[in-house]
């Protein structure tokens, strides 16, 4: 008994288990060639993202937008997720086609799905893999791209307006919108935000909108962002405006760097057998 007593106090005032090591990564998501399940239009796709729990279950870690009428979507929104380092965390990764506004996931078509662990994620920081459906062979593609969120809370404040740009509509002028996207490694680039469609104008002013310097840059002050100009349709096939690339390091210093960009659109040029900017559109940083 006095044995035991001992080996008690010993025992409980041991040191506590370590915790094990875990860090919030931002899942984002780029499809192509997805099934097109419309008569009259495009599939209108949405990404749920599941992982499996430890009952053998799957828990919703979150969702996408949705994007209208198209089969090559790259989704704005991106799904954080906890990683754990010592664990397999499994997940699988749904595609939905979305008709109605307020449509549930379980009344919408199904596109595909895959399943993988996060962990090759991580390990790969983009890895693209081919949706599966119990009675479609071809269903596209997905390609995950996974950053770390850790490190820098820094906020960058961003507006933008629009002067000149190209009339791309027929009877109207444009309906302009435009997507801010991210380099990887690889060099090539994730939508990291999209921003509100102006209706029939040519000079827009759209919202300011927040977005950590870790999303927009990776915090490296010299890695290119890309600014894309579009002209919104309804069945999906958006006419390009123009783009033009530019880094934080000239965002945060205004006064040594020019506040506006000219877009360019490399057709244009090719038309116009220019090799210098060949467009009038400017987007000034307010």
């Amino acid at each position: 008994k006095q044995w035991y007593q001992r080996r008690v106090a010993i025992t409980a005032g041991g040191p506590p288990p370590a915790a094990k090591p875990t860090t919030q990564v931002d899942l984002s998501f780029q499809c192509t060639h997805l099934r097109d399940m419309d008569v009259l239009s495009k599939s209108d796709p949405q990404i749920v993202l599941y992982m499996k729990n430890m009952e053998g279950g799957w828990m919703e870690l979150g969702r996408t937008e949705k994007i209208k009428n198209s089969l090559n979507p790259s989704f704005a929104e991106s799904i954080p997720v906890i990683f754990k380092f010592e664990e397999q965390q499994n997940i699988r990764l749904r595609v939905f086609d979305l008709d109605d506004p307020g449509q549930s996931i379980g009344m919408a078509d199904f596109l595909g799905e895959l399943e993988m662990t996060l962990g090759q994620v991580i390990s790969s920081k983009s890895i693209t893999r081919s949706l599966v459906h119990p009675r479609f062979k071809e269903c596209g593609t997905v390609t995950l791209t996974a950053m770390e969120v850790g490190g820098s809370h820094e906020i960058a404040c961003l507006k933008f307006e629009g002067v000149g740009l190209d009339k791309k509509d027929f009877l109207g002028k444009s309906d302009p919108y435009y997507e801010i996207a991210r380099q990887n490694t690889d060099g090539t680039f994730v939508t990291v935000y999209r921003s509100e469609t102006i209706q029939c104008t040519l000079n827009p002013r759209w919202r300011q909108q927040e977005i950590s310097v870790k999303r927009l840059c990776q915090n490296l002050p010299d890695q290119p962002i890309l600014f894309s100009c579009y002209d919104h349709d309804d069945d999906g096939s958006h006419d390009f405006i123009g783009y033009f690339t530019l880094t934080l390091a000239q965002l945060r210093d205004r006064n040594a760097t020019a506040t506006s960009w000219e877009l360019i659109n490399p057709k244009k040029q090719k038309k116009k057998e220019k090799s210098t900017d060949c467009d009038s559109a400017l987007i000034p940083l307010l």
